[in-house]
C-alpha cells in the first residue's frame, strides 16, 4: 500500500486529493536520504498519519521545489508535479477558509 494524500477543511471535508498511482512513497524515500535538506518531507510517517498546517505547507513548498530540481527520478518528479497543487490549496487566498491541512495517512 502507498500513502493516501488530502486537503481537508477544518470541518473534515476532503477538498482535494491524490490519486492513489502517485508514488508518494518513494519521494518521501527520496527525501529521507537527506532529512537536514528536506525536514518535512523526510518526516512524513509511511506508517501513521502525518498533518501539515498552511505555514508547513510553505516550507514543504520550497522542499518539494529543491527536490525537482535535485533529482533524476521521473517517478519523484512526477510525485511532486502532483503534490504541489494540493500544496497550493493551504496558502492564503481571498475568501479561502485559513483553517485547511494537508493529510498523509500511511498504511
Amino acid at each position: 500500500m502507498g500513502i493516501a494524500v488530502r486537503v481537508r477543511e477544518y470541518t473534515g471535508e476532503v477538498i482535494a486529493h491524490l490519486d492513489a498511482s502517485v508514488d508518494i512513497l518513494g519521494l518521501c524515500d527520496v527525501a529521507a536520504t537527506e532529512p537536514t535538506k528536506f525536514p518535512m518531507l523526510s518526516g512524513i510517517d509511511r506508517y501513521d498519519d502525518t498533518r501539515f498546517n498552511s505555514l508547513q505547507a510553505v516550507m514543504m513548498a520550497s522542499e518539494l521545489g529543491l527536490l525537482s530540481r535535485q533529482t533524476e527520478q521521473a517517478q519523484v518528479r512526477d510525485a511532486v508535479a502532483a503534490l504541489l497543487p494540493l500544496v497550493a490549496l493551504l496558502e492564503p487566498a481571498r475568501g479561502r477558509p485559513h483553517h485547511r491541512r494537508l493529510d498523509f495517512t500511511g498504511d
